[in-house]
């Protein structure tokens, strides 16, 4: 198994999928992007500001909510639903659908593959045709740290 990419690997990569598409990756974007990839998990739009202000100073919050619209639209961000956060992608550049396991205690969260999940369901016989145009799963439960060192979350 290959050992994870670090924040500054992740960037790089982000910087070329900007360049080669074309994308408007302005500065702030970018910080949000790499204040994303910091956290390490589900991060809301009002952490990311006071992230954001000793670099930037205060921030209005619809200027932090259009950069992340953008990294959404771009697959560079995953919108965790059920936190109301955002969450860096695996594989940018790679059309997919959101898997997420989210630990209810520390908050980690792992994105997983599933690319069949979503056409299993549509062609599941309850579905009745229903074509998926977005889907995002997050399963909720305790991961296999917390649950071996209770209280350590």
């Amino acid at each position: 198994m290959n050992a994870p990419l670090s924040i500054a690997e992740r960037l790089a990569r982000a910087d070329a999928f900007a360049a080669e598409h074309g994308l408007a990756w302005t500065p702030l974007r970018r910080q949000v992007y790499e204040h994303v990839l910091a956290a390490q998990k589900p991060i809301g739009a009002y952490d990311l500001l006071a992230a954001l202000e000793p670099q930037r100073g205060r921030v209005p919050p619809t200027t932090v909510y259009r950069a992340l619209d953008f990294l959404v639209e771009h697959g560079l961000i995953h919108r965790i639903e059920s936190k109301n956060a955002f969450f860096a992608c695996c594989e940018i550049g790679q059309p997919h659908e959101g898997q997420f396991l989210i630990c209810e205690s520390c908050g980690d969260t792992v994105e997983i593959p599933g690319a069949d999940l979503a056409k299993k369901l549509s062609e599941s016989e309850p579905a009745h045709g229903f074509e998926v145009h977005h889907q995002v799963v997050e399963l909720s439960g305790i991961c296999g740290h917390c649950k071996t060192h209770p209280g350590r979350g």
